[in-house]
């Protein structure tokens, strides 16, 4: 257990502190293995963190919604502890490539990086090596705040042996281990344990099955023997360490019972909008399915999704409107103008105005769709050229489907 051997309790043979709190008895029995003299100080009060954590279960959705994920997508939360031996100094990209392979529609992917590593390169840094996965739309956490609430809303972890992992396996989340160091922990510690019971992730595999498969196939309680040492007393933790403080004060103790407050709703964290998306679309009779990943993380993969590459106007990256075989923009974009700006579009789109869009495909009669999505609207229509059918017969009404979202499209010439 670091910071509870003789090296940093004890001082010319002396025990420095008065109290030493542990949140199990299992870490007594520890503590007494690696300092004998410090276990009379030892104080079994468990974890105020975890209890926080425990008080603010029914709050999941408004922590969902404080983070921007909608119902019907996955949170995945991404863990890394510092240190060149964790998730982020072992495999420094997957953040990025969990981005590429997730669809954007179906999942949100959320990163809590430790402060220290925050702290120890730098913010700057930290947005540097992340600045791929920020603009396809990843949640970067701030380093102190958040993470807690992250854990609550999360559908799936992906972490390290970092004390955030360990709390998504205890609070019974779907974890995978994206790097865990096993021969730098004590073999007989519960994160241990935890290494060896969890699924590891192999990043030489694609990762959405290995994802999907850890979320079908986790069974309740699977973590529950090695995560009981999280605390020997859930919910007990703030009137425990009370009483101690109280004692070594030598005062009274007030007589109302302390308060586990929940934890404050998140504020929203850093992310950009995704304004170029890798595209596929399967048209099902009048329903066209949308798959889409976002392109900062994705074009450039050899392993890159079919389909076509659909650009918001708002992109600041020239390349990829130059790239785009449909862009759409906002109300003042003439569709007409853009197809003459950008030569490589095929279909652009603008709106909504009073519910409707204009859609233009370069050489042929404008539409008008009434839809709230001009860009969702516009990748349908490239789709069902590009399977060489004729615009006369695109469906006058059409089903355009994201992930679990269902809009209805009208077109008219």
């Amino acid at each position: 257990m670091f910071g509870l051997s003789a090296e940093w309790l004890l001082a010319d043979g002396r025990l420095v502190p008065s109290s030493i709190v542990l949140s199990h008895p299992e870490q007594r029995v520890r503590l007494a293995r690696a300092c004998p003299e410090a276990v009379d100080a030892a104080v079994v009060a468990g974890d105020p963190c975890f209890d926080r954590i425990l008080a603010s279960l029914s709050h999941r959705r408004a922590y969902r919604a404080a983070l921007g994920v909608p119902d019907g997508r996955r949170l995945v939360l991404v863990s890394s502890t510092w240190g060149p031996r964790s998730l982020l100094g072992r495999a420094p990209g997957l953040v990025a490539r969990l981005l590429a392979e997730l669809p954007a529609d179906e999942y949100a992917v959320a990163a809590a990086l430790h402060p220290n590593i925050w702290h120890g390169h730098g913010p700057w840094q930290v947005r540097a090596w992340l600045a791929d996965a920020l603009r396809a739309g990843l949640l970067l956490l701030p380093p102190r705040d958040g993470w807690r609430a992250a854990l609550v809303a999360a559908d799936a972890v992906v972490g390290d042996h970092g004390s955030v992992t360990f709390y998504g396996a205890a609070l019974d989340r779907p974890v995978l281990l994206g790097a865990f160091p096993h021969d730098d922990l004590d073999p007989d510690s519960p994160v241990a344990a935890f290494g060896r019971t969890a699924p590891a992730l192999d990043a030489d595999r694609p990762l959405r099955p290995q994802l999907d498969r850890a979320v079908a196939e986790h069974t309740p309680g699977r973590y529950a023997e090695v995560t009981a040492s999280t605390t020997a007393v859930p919910g007990r933790s703030a009137a425990l360490l009370r009483t101690e403080m109280y004692r070594l004060m030598a005062l009274d103790e007030p007589a109302a019972p302390p308060v586990v407050r929940r934890l404050d709703e998140p504020g929203r964290p850093e992310s950009a909008d995704v304004t170029a998306l890798l595209t596929e679309v399967a048209w099902r009779g009048a329903t066209a399915v949308l798959r889409r990943l976002p392109a900062a993380v994705a074009l450039d993969r050899a392993d890159a999704a079919k389909g076509h590459l659909a650009t918001d106007l708002r992109e600041t990256d020239e390349r990829l409107l130059k790239l785009a075989d449909v862009l759409h923009g906002g109300p003042a974009d003439d569709p007409a103008d853009v197809l003459a700006a950008f030569p490589g579009c095929h279909v652009a789109a603008s709106g909504p105005v009073d519910g409707a869009c204009r859609i233009r495909v370069r050489d042929a009669p404008p539409l008008t769709c009434r839809t709230d999505a001009p860009g969702l609207a516009a990748s349908a229509v490239y789709a069902w050229l590009a399977a060489g059918r004729p615009l006369a017969a695109l469906p006058k009404t059409a089903v355009l489907v994201t992930g679990t979202e269902r809009r209805t499209a009208t077109f008219t010439c």
